[in-house]
């Protein structure tokens, strides 16, 4: 697979995590969280959310070696401890929707397709070399060329408005509903 035709793959993968975060925020403020779990679980919404977006960035800046596949796997794997630690929280405290919970599915998913698309590059240049050089890279190298910088930024917006935005949107309504003596 060429870069490009990866790149392309990961966009979309890109755009479907997006859509989907969207969908999260859209499920909790039908089932009212600023009055059930209230800030503690918009406090976990923000760590997964920089938790994932430390690994987009090294996704996007890095190239695929064995270092960046380690810490990205490392990063998902941080993402679904925390994932679980949320939902222990939360579930005693409001409803979690059936489509809430596919909407999981895919954010859970969706992060790790993106990490085997990154390594087949590393692992198919691995396998072509001689066997008696094959030793995986464990550096950390910029990639040798960026996507483009109105893909870049349009992605930044997306992830800075679609993402972040709602998120700050829950925590106001979260800290606001606090603050009145409701919710958690």
């Amino acid at each position: 697979m060429t870069q490009d035709a990866s790149l392309t793959l990961l966009g979309l993968l890109m755009a479907l995590w997006i859509a989907a975060g969207v969908t999260d925020w859209w499920c909790h403020r039908r089932t009212h969280i600023e009055a059930t779990s209230g800030l503690a679980e918009s406090a976990f919404h923000w760590a997964l959310f920089l938790q994932m977006g430390a690994a987009v960035l090294a996704a996007l800046l890095l190239r695929p070696t064995a270092a960046l596949v380690a810490f990205l796997l490392a990063m998902w794997a941080l993402h679904e401890v925390a994932t679980w630690l949320e939902l222990r929280m939360v579930a005693p405290v409001r409803t979690i929707t059936p489509l809430e919970q596919m909407v999981h599915s895919f954010m859970e998913i969706l992060p790790l397709a993106g990490v085997m698309l990154l390594c087949q590059p590393a692992l198919t240049a691995w396998l072509q070399a001689p066997e008696s050089e094959r030793t995986l890279d464990w550096c950390w190298l910029p990639r040798e060329s960026l996507p483009p910088w109105p893909v870049l930024a349009g992605y930044a917006v997306a992830i800075a408005v679609c993402n972040g935005g709602l998120l700050a949107e829950e925590s106001w309504r979260c800290w606001r509903t606090a603050r009145a003596g409701g919710g958690r």
